[in-house]
């Protein structure tokens, strides 16, 4: 059987902290409170991770108390100074409100988590006569993903009646405040591992809130990281990793760079000697045929001497007059028709030539897009390997831990 040790930490949300049950509870239930007392809106209505989150309230209460917005603003407005001549009638060190944090095993499911968590809501407000409201809370995307766990506050005040009354100093005095959280954690683990055992799971893991020395063992407890010692590392991770992926950019822009820059060098070059080449063989094309055009005219002409004189005389030469204009005319055309065929030819060349050039452009603009896409994607399995990082070293450290307390326990006495 697997033994879940509790985690359940009871804390006081006090002013003198900075803190305001208004904001508490607006984070944890992921929504917007406008805080009246302060004249500021706290907006969590973006967070992720919320899985559930209820109010629980004495039977008879009014409305306004089953409403979160309404039921901290009065809290926060309960803890006033009486003497309406003092400057500040804000208690600076009021506590509204308290927190009871604690993690589920990851074998109970999620109707199981809800309906554990609201019988022990219910537990607290019907032995103390308060408000709570508790929030369940999804695993972060940078944490350890069987970390269901569950932030339930309540108010410092007793509802009685329509309103807010006396405190509940049972949770201030040193002696019954450290008796109630100790039976508030037991109640928590009595719950919890009857929720498991509803759910088949009472021979697989047993809830556990002792500890070593209330067991008569000899195990020493783990340290818990907190969110302290956790945020630090996460930082660290996100420190390195921005480190890395902005080291990394910049040399991969800075390649990119050098290859557009050589890339277009190189094909202006190229671009211009190409066109050099089609101009001259267009000039030479044109020159060829011009040639030719001045080379037939040249044969075609009328005869000489006495020929000449005889179809003169015959009148043959009219009419061979006429037909070497035409034979000229239809030259000189033809000439046009190649001469044309040629530049349109060249052109089709140039044109063929610089698509070609922008396909390679663009290939190389789709790759480094691609290189860029990578990039962002490492990035990303950078993330999931921290994540992955931080749980293992939890796990290692959970399991060196038992292997230490195996050690103990079967040490000769």
């Amino acid at each position: 059987m697997r033994v879940f040790e509790l985690t359940a930490h009871v804390q006081a949300i006090s002013r003198a902290d900075g803190r305001t049950a208004t904001a508490a509870a607006a984070y944890r239930a992921c929504c917007a409170i406008t805080c009246e007392r302060e004249g500021r809106t706290h907006d969590y209505s973006r967070k992720g991770g919320l899985e559930a989150a209820e109010i629980s309230a004495p039977d008879g209460a009014p409305n306004w108390a089953k409403d979160r917005a309404r039921l901290w603003n009065a809290a926060e407005l309960a803890e006033r100074n009486k003497d309406r001549r003092a400057k500040n009638r804000d208690k600076a060190n009021a506590r509204p409100a308290r927190e009871l944090l604690f993690s589920f095993p990851v074998e109970l499911s999620q109707a199981g988590r809800l309906q554990a968590t609201r019988t022990i809501a219910r537990h607290l407000v019907d032995r103390h006569q308060v408000v709570a409201d508790f929030a369940i809370h999804r695993p972060g995307r940078e944490g350890d993903q069987r970390n269901y766990h569950c932030h339930l506050m309540w108010t410092a005040r007793r509802l009685t009646g329509q309103a807010f009354g006396a405190k509940t100093r049972e949770w201030d005095n040193l002696t019954s405040g450290r008796e109630h959280v100790r039976a508030l954690r037991a109640f928590v683990a009595r719950t919890l591992n009857d929720a498991l055992a509803a759910e088949g799971h009472g021979d697989a893991v047993h809830v556990e809130h002792r500890s070593f020395k209330d067991r008569g063992e000899a195990g020493k407890p783990t340290a818990h990281d907190g969110p302290g010692r956790t945020n630090a590392q996460r930082r660290e991770q996100s420190q390195a990793r921005t480190a890395w992926r902005q080291a990394t950019q910049a040399r991969q822009q800075d390649r990119h760079r050098e290859e557009r820059i050589g890339l277009s060098a190189s094909q202006e070059f190229a671009r211009r000697t190409k066109l050099d080449h089609l101009a001259e063989q267009e000039r030479r094309g044109i020159e060829a045929i011009r040639k030719r055009l001045a080379e037939e005219n040249a044969a075609d002409q009328p005869a000489k001497g006495i020929r000449r004189a005889l179809d003169v005389a015959s009148g043959r030469a009219a009419l061979d007059d006429q037909a070497r204009v035409q034979r000229a005319a239809d030259r000189a055309a033809q000439a046009d028709r190649m001469i044309a065929e040629l530049r349109q030819g060249m052109q089709a060349e140039r044109d063929a030539y610089d698509h070609r050039q922008r396909e390679e452009a663009r290939g190389l603009a789709e790759r480094q897009t691609g290189e860029d896409r990578q990039l962002k994607q490492a990035a990303a399995a950078r993330i999931s390997a921290d994540q992955l990082a931080l749980v293992q070293a939890r796990r290692d450290r959970s399991h060196q831990h038992q292997q230490e307390h195996e050690h103990e326990r079967m040490r000769p006495r």
